[in-house]
């Protein structure tokens, strides 16, 4: 009677411990894993194929018994697909022009030939033929031996800081079974993957970045619904710390060197990061504030604060929150200049500053 009330007991904590795997990944392992990398005498790994048309067979197993790597799982053949509809893996490449974008934006212009409208990562766009690897990412110096720092477009496994590259140059702590895109649930460790498993190899995993994550990553995002991110005010005359877990702390790694955003006599050279929206001048209305010292959270500019997971998300706390990096940029990517979220480069001067007009307002 004992052992069979043990191996009851068993089988329930067995299904409960699966439902909690599964909350973040769903469906049954083989849609992402495959046992011996063989079914009826051909291989089951896949990559997709030169042209982005369709996928061929890999030969060679992956790690952890992959199907496919980090670009097959998360690219969709043609223009409208935002979530695997069997594994739903959020799709940051479009092979066809997307009708819209989650949160990061999309590798899709970078993806055909438009450098500067995209980070420039292995699997889905060669090297950007504007900056070299001796000069690494722009607004920082390379590491050398081909790291992350030098180029995304490039995977390597030597050198003194090991850099993976690619995708995982910036997602270094992956943990897809983590139970953390609820919405709600503030993810600040390693043991939780970190936010959206982007985390820094300077100190292993043992720093990354802290907020909370929506749960279709952007996709449908509302004043109410988006990701919340981590801000951290710092002195404008030097670099942002590195392990300080905001998203521009994480930025900062690769381009230090926009970070430094005063000269020595207090000028402003860069626009700021990680800087609070003031409640005076012309940013007393920022996100339709209207002098309140409150505004409507807009998505479309996302903003950082010092405590995401105590605050209302519909509101935008001006003097408090902060511009920060992904206020202004993409990081996946975006149709336009310089990955930014509208069109600065427009020759309309409505378009041009619609983003820059939501914090500073009464230059509209």
């Amino acid at each position: 009677m004992k052992k069979s009330l043990i191996y009851i007991l068993s089988i329930i904590f067995s299904i409960v411990l699966c439902s909690q795997v599964k909350a973040r990944v769903t469906g049954v392992c083989s849609n992402c894993h495959t046992m011996h990398n063989s079914q009826g005498g051909a291989p089951m790994a896949f990559q997709i194929n030169a042209g982005y048309t369709g996928y061929i067979s890999a030969v060679s197993p992956n790690p952890q018994l992959l199907l496919t790597g980090c670009v097959g799982c998360h690219t969709a053949l043609g223009g409208s697909t935002w979530k695997d509809p069997v594994t739903g893996a959020p799709i940051v490449y479009n092979t066809g022009a997307p009708t819209s974008c989650l949160a990061g934006g999309n590798f899709y212009w970078v993806a055909n030939g438009a450098d500067a409208k995209g980070h420039n990562v292995s699997g889905i766009a060669s090297q950007d033929e504007a900056i070299t690897t001796a000069e690494g990412a722009p607004g920082g110096s390379g590491c050398g031996g081909g790291s992350c720092h030098d180029t995304l477009a490039l995977v390597t496994t030597t050198g003194l800081l090991v850099a993976p590259g690619g995708c995982q140059g910036c997602h270094l702590n992956v943990m897809h079974h983590a139970n953390d895109g609820t919405g709600t649930k503030y993810v600040d460790s390693a043991v939780k993957g970190w936010y959206r498993f982007l985390s820094g190899h300077m100190t292993a995993n043992n720093s990354g970045v802290k907020g909370i994550e929506d749960r279709d990553w952007g996709y449908n995002d509302s004043s109410s619904e988006h990701n919340e991110y981590l801000g951290v005010a710092v002195d404008k005359t030097g670099s942002t710390s590195l392990t300080n877990g905001s998203m521009t702390a994480f930025c900062c790694g690769c381009h230090g060197d926009f970070h430094t955003e005063q000269d020595s006599s207090g000028i402003w050279i860069r626009h700021p990061s990680d800087t609070v929206i003031l409640n005076s001048g012309e940013y007393s209305n920022a996100f339709g504030a209207d002098g309140s010292g409150y505004g409507i959270y807009n998505p479309d500019i996302p903003v950082a604060r010092p405590s995401p997971q105590t605050t209302d998300p519909n509101l935008v706390y001006i003097g408090t929150d902060m511009v920060m990096c992904l206020s202004c940029h993409r990081p996946h990517g975006s149709p336009y200049y310089k990955m930014l979220r509208w069109n600065y480069d427009s020759t309309s001067l409505t378009t041009a500053l619609e983003g820059c007009n939501v914090c500073h307002a009464s230059k509209n």
